[in-house]
């Protein structure tokens, strides 16, 4: 478990907070001011005092300005509550795209945690729905241990059919995959999930050789997920067509959640989980 993700890097991330852009909040007590009163020291405002109200919140001083009652108000503070969708498709297993995964969804954990949010996670396995969820800044080696020894990813269909797992009244909703469905699938899963949470965090996925092939020659190329498989002589047009279908891909992935209000952070595993909080999400304004 410490060599997954070393405490060192569980320490640095625990210092960050996640920004959180829909105003919704857990019904547990946190450390995250919402925008409802409560008790917690951060002054709101002064509001009238009528009978039932706490007497302890009455300002004398503004009783013996006014010789009116008034009594201080103040911002709740509640917990966020952080869910991670995880794409298992059988894509999501080339290269070194699943290890980079698992410590991306460790790492919004051990934020998370840190801040005495609760935070979960869901995945398809074998067809089935898996949830792990935990709570406290106690609980971040648990939640390491369980992601780490997740098994390679072997489904054959992506995130639609995890959707229903996604718990209700969440806060902020990441979505980590390799994105390579069709745009049309792709439309409908952002349709689907901006029904489910008002702040979604779409983190894409790439490897180095789905980027950038080095591929030359005649090769045979099999699908990870359909099994199906294609001739190809690998040349420079080749390269060029594909890089052009890629970045048509990109544009209309990008257009398509912008509609939906969803953010998209692009990354591989070659960023490194450090970069992708420290500065990729905090560029973005995912962090701080």
């Amino acid at each position: 478990m410490t060599s997954f993700f070393p405490a060192s890097l569980a320490s640095r991330l625990g210092r960050l907070s996640f920004v959180q852009r829909s105003g919704r909040l857990g019904h547990h007590k946190g450390s995250h001011v919402s925008k409802k009163t409560g008790a917690s020291l951060e002054f709101s405002d002064f509001k009238e005092y009528h009978p039932g109200d706490d007497i302890r919140h009455i300002d004398w001083n503004v009783y013996a300005r006014t010789d009116s009652y008034f009594i201080k108000q103040f911002l709740d503070e509640q917990e966020m509550r952080i869910h991670i969708l995880l794409d298992t498709s059988c894509s999501m297993g080339f290269e070194d795209k699943w290890i980079f995964t698992q410590k991306l969804a460790v790492g919004i954990g051990q934020i998370a945690l840190k801040n005495g949010d609760t935070v979960s996670i869901s995945r398809m396995l074998d067809g089935k729905k898996q949830m792990f969820n935990r709570k406290g800044a106690r609980q971040s080696g648990a939640w390491t241990s369980y992601i780490s020894k997740m098994e390679p990813p072997r489904e054959g269909h992506g995130l639609i059919d995890a959707i229903p797992s996604i718990p209700r009244g969440t806060t902020i909703l990441f979505v980590l995959t390799d994105a390579l469905e069709t745009i049309e699938q792709l439309t409908k899963l952002f349709q689907n999930l901006s029904s489910r949470c008002p702040d979604i965090r779409f983190v894409t996925v790439r490897s180095k050789s789905e980027l950038q092939p080095d591929y030359q020659g005649d090769l045979r190329l099999i699908d990870s997920e359909s099994n199906a498989n294609a001739e190809v002589t690998m040349m420079h047009s080749t390269e060029a067509d594909y890089q052009k279908r890629m970045q048509s891909h990109e544009i209309s992935m990008m257009e398509s959640a912008a509609k939906y209000g969803i953010s998209v952070l692009k990354t591989t595993p070659q960023t490194g989980p450090v970069d992708v909080f420290t500065m990729q999400m905090r560029k973005i304004g995912w962090v701080r």
